[in-house]
């Protein structure tokens, strides 16, 4: 036997001989309220003589390991209530059930029903966590604040969102965009309906959740493709509550501009079995209505002659009618098999459909000939535009499967979880028409009125012509059968062991997960073209859009009814062979990405110190497949692109929490990470154009963002429910991934062009792909402060006030050298809030606001900005009794549209309104 094996031999005995010497006696319990009913989260358990403390889950559990035999006196530490001791004599196991709050029923406990219920259980679990995290919590009713997960994370530190159709869709950490950020469902991978890592939440009903956690600082048993943070959504389980429970809401939403009531319904149901098993399901369904309001650009640029900025694409005005449809349904069992093996099963299924019709009017080509300057804005000498109608119904699934469980066995613990997660975009329902029309020339024949540049007014002969539809034909018919799927499966297993070095209790844990994940799309468009089809023969009665509000008239030209009679009716000779061969053929891709991660970390408590410490490798192994195809060309000529990759991360990580005093917290953390190339832009697809100078192509030779990321925070709790905090934070990012367009002669050698033929490379002239750019940061600055006003007594008993800040900073620098922000990078996001929570009546109204950010670059002074946005809402609630409450919310109540403009506001990219909305309802619980 070698020397090296026999020391490895020694030590493997000696820390045998420590976990032996340090097994010792147990104690578990539960912390609860008074009744003994609510489970409190985040409960801090401490055994005074020893130091030691640990924190209830969500079931109120806690357990300690490695207890010598003796007296003990246990306290318990909650936000909201007062301090509870208990005395204890240990000799084997032992289980000491802990109780908080005033001796009250259950529905008149602060602690456990109510906004300011739900408020405590956020900052408790903020507390208690040895990461730096925040929380958003249901009360114990499973109250949640909002009526979706967007617009509760919007309350968070740090965190925005970013809207669609009036709603929020994706959400930002600290101004980092949603392709840099993570979620899960119940810690399964949520997977993206779309060619992006982002995921939609404007999908997911808070209905169906019991809480939603954001963590902002990494361990090492947690995945490390994020930048920003992980958002993870938990659904309910029986267990949240004690024995039977029933909840039916029942709500309707206004809008002022649908002028319609949109309904929506919840049913959850959850039991407890002989203590033993736990059934919870929860069903949700809402009908939508949405109209928006729209006009854009197709772009700016800068007139030489002129030495000014013109548009010099298009202008477009676009009306959205739509129904969006939501079906949500959570089931989840909950197994306690043994004293020491509980099992599980975690479902959700979450559809979500669009029946959209959009009509859009797009006065085109405004670069055909040179404009003119006017005092008011631009006159053009060239008046055509399109009428255009898309009905489409568009389908979105995202459902996430998990079983597994825990199994304890003395100080050691084991967890084991396979999951399923599939998500799918179907869009194959739909029809797009466009008619065009006849052009006219003339000498400032079509006036532009920058005055309002939100809203621009068109005027003149060449406006009056394109306002006439007999001067329209039809232009175009396209079907789409479109299908984007993501599939994933993953398997984890996770070792923890309570082990004590010296006088240190230690907790060490180590773990090995496995993702395997397909991404597919299968574009496939059928452009039909016919001749002398006129629009009149496509319009309705009162096609004119009343209460339009933008500058100029719009009209429900064509009518998408009208229009869909003819999905069927065209010929295979009307068929646009190479323009449905093109779209159909270059953009198809499969991905295939399998993710091996393992992990060691330990957790140290030393007295006053916690200190987590280790580190993650995760090895990625890519193949991937796409099309390269050229415009015109005979689909048999198809070729493919293969492309293999593997690669892998050393990740260290580091979190400190040091307890100042029992209301004075610090933490610090250090932790590396990654976030791999977006589907789409990673997918190896060439399409060429039909004069074979200009390429579009992605870039799987693409390396992922890896980022060493910082953060300091101080807490202080100064009263029973409230907490005032402040943090830095700094990033480093490297290969930031920018879009890019190069002449052939600037490719870089990091653009792979060697699987095209000597004859394809001579004539190109363009390459539009993605490339890693240099070193990129992000710094910035959070403050949170939440405070229960009733220390203060008297009137101010019952008032919840809070308010948060980030202001964060970022650069970034291209290939040609030139610095700008990360894409998507907030500087400046808050929220403040004002609640009252006392008897029958919990009111609230809040403010949140998100600072404009590059959306996209289109060149210096011509980049796309989203514009400053700031919402404005506000809900009461009323419990007619026990079981019956009312309630009544009022959302963009200030009409907030939303604005997006080419480096200057006063170039418009693009501006939609979609109203105000009221949403009243009533909600039963049992």
């Amino acid at each position: 036997m070698t020397k090296s094996y026999r020391s490895l031999l020694a030590l493997g005995v000696a820390s045998a001989g420590l976990i032996q010497a340090a097994s010792a006696d147990i104690i578990t319990g539960k912390v609860t309220d008074a009744s003994g009913e609510a489970p409190l989260q985040g409960a801090l358990v401490t055994i005074e003589e020893l130091g030691r403390t640990v924190s209830s889950d969500r079931f109120g559990a806690y357990r300690f390991n490695n207890i010598p035999a003796g007296d003990y006196t246990l306290s318990v530490s909650y936000v909201g209530a007062d301090t509870v001791t208990a005395d204890v004599s240990l000799s084997g196991t032992a289980t000491v059930d802990l109780t908080l709050g005033g001796d009250v029923r259950y529905l008149d406990n602060v602690l456990v029903v109510g906004s300011s219920a739900a408020q405590a259980g956020a900052i408790n679990q903020q507390r208690a966590s040895d990461a730096l995290i925040n929380v958003i919590d249901s009360d114990g009713l499973g109250n949640f604040p909002d009526t979706t997960v967007a617009d509760s994370l919007s309350r968070v530190p740090g965190l925005s969102i970013e809207n669609d159709q009036g709603e929020g869709r994706y959400v930002s950490i600290r101004g980092i965009n949603t392709d840099l950020i993570s979620a899960t469902i119940n810690g399964v991978r949520t997977p993206s309906p779309e060619d992006r890592r982002g995921v939609l939440l404007d999908g997911v009903p808070s209905d169906l959740l019991d809480g939603i956690e954001v963590q902002k600082s990494l361990t090492p048993d947690v995945d490390a493709d994020t930048i920003g943070g992980v958002i993870n959504l938990k659904t309910i389980s029986a267990f949240d509550r004690d024995g039977r429970f029933f909840r039916a809401k029942l709500e309707g939403s206004y809008n002022e501009i649908t002028e319609e009531i949109s309904p929506k319904g919840t049913l959850t149901y959850s039991n407890v079995f002989g203590d033993k098993l736990g059934v919870a399901a929860s069903l949700n369904y809402q009908d939508l209505r949405i109209q928006a309001h729209n006009n854009e650009t197709g772009g700016w640029g800068f007139n030489d002659d002129l030495g000014a900025f013109v548009p010099d694409d298009d202008y477009e005005q676009r009306f959205y009618d739509l129904t969006r449809e939501r079906i949500g349904m959570v089931v989840n069992i909950d197994y306690r098999m043994t004293e020491n093996t509980e099992l599980y099963l975690r479902t959700l299924y979450n559809q979500y459909k669009d029946d959209e019709t959009r009509n859009k009017w797009e006065i085109r080509s405004l670069d055909e000939e040179d404009p003119s300057l006017t005092s008011t804005g631009y006159a053009f000498d060239y008046a055509e535009s399109d009428a255009e109608a898309r009905m489409r119904e568009e389908v979105r699934n995202i459902q996430t499967y998990a079983v597994g469980g825990q199994t304890f066995a003395g100080n050691w613990a084991f967890d084991y979880e396979i999951s399923y997660a599939y998500a799918e975009e179907d869009d194959s329902n739909n029809h797009d028409v466009t008619f065009r029309s006849d052009d006219m020339e003339g000498s400032g024949i079509l006036l532009w009125d920058n005055s309002n540049p939100k809203k621009p007014v068109f005027s003149g002969p060449g406006f009056d012509f394109l306002l006439d539809p007999a001067n329209y034909e039809m232009d175009s018919y396209e079907r789409e059968f479109t299908i984007n799927e993501d599939t994933e499966w993953s398997y984890k297993f996770d070792v923890t062991n309570d082990t004590v070095l010296g006088d240190t209790p230690v907790t060490w844990k180590f773990g090995m997960k496995l993702r395997d994940r397909e991404k597919v799309r299968d574009e496939n468009l059928m452009i039909y073209e016919r001749d002398d089809v006129l629009l009149t023969d496509y319009i309705t009665d009162n096609a004119r859009i009343s209460g339009w509000r933008m500058g100029n008239p719009m009209f429900q030209w064509p009518s998408g009814e009208l229009t869909k009679s003819l999905r069927n009716d065209f010929t295979a000779d009307e068929l646009d062979e190479d323009g449905s061969n093109f779209d159909s053929l270059s953009a198809d891709y499969t991905i295939k990405e399998k993710i091996l991660a393992g992990y060691g970390m330990g957790t140290f408590q030393m007295q006053n110190l916690t200190a987590v410490v280790g580190a993650r490798i995760e090895a990625t192994d890519v193949s991937s497949t796409g099309n390269i195809f050229f415009e015109e060309d005979d689909p048999a000529n198809v070729g493919q692109r293969k492309y293999d990759d593997d690669y892998a991360h050393f990740l260290p990580s580091l979190n400190l929490k040091y307890a100042f005093a029992d209301n004075l917290i610090g933490r610090a953390a250090y932790y590396s990470s990654i976030v791999r190339p977006a589907f789409g832009e990673m997918r190896p697809t060439f399409a060429l154009n039909n004069d074979r100078d200009e390429a579009e192509m992605g870039n799987p030779d693409l390396d992922p963002y890896e980022a060493a990321n910082i953060d300091a925070s101080i807490e202080y709790y100064p009263t029973k429910l409230s907490v005032i905090s402040a943090g830095v934070f700094y990033k480093e990012i490297r290969n930031a991934i920018f879009p890019v367009t190069y002449d052939i002669a600037d490719v870089p050698g990091s653009i792979d062009l060697s699987f095209l033929d000597a004859n394809t490379l001579a004539g190109l002239e363009e390459v539009s792909t993605y490339i890693n750019a240099g070193k990129a940061t992000v710094k910035g600055v959070e403050f949170n402060y939440v405070q229960g006003l009733d220390f203060l007594g008297g009137a101010f008993e019952g008032f919840l006030v809070s308010a948060n800040l980030t202001l964060a900073d970022s650069e970034a620098t291209l290939p040609d050298g030139r610095e700008v922000p990360l894409l998507k990078q907030n500087d400046t996001v808050w929220n403040v809030s004002l609640g009252y929570d006392k008897g029958p009546w919990d009111l609230r109204v809040s403010a949140n606001y998100r600072g404009d950010y590059v959306d996209e670059l289109f060149g210096e002074n011509l980049d796309r900005y989203t514009g400053d946005h700031m919402r404005v809402e506000a809900s009461a609630k009323y419990e007619l009794n026990d079981h019956l409450q009312v309630y009544l919310e009022g959302k963009n109540l200030t009409d907030e549209p939303e604005f997006y403009y080419h480096g200057n506001e006063s170039r418009l990219s693009q501006y939609d309104e979609f109203g105000w909305s009221a949403v009243f309802g009533v909600r039963l619980t049992y």
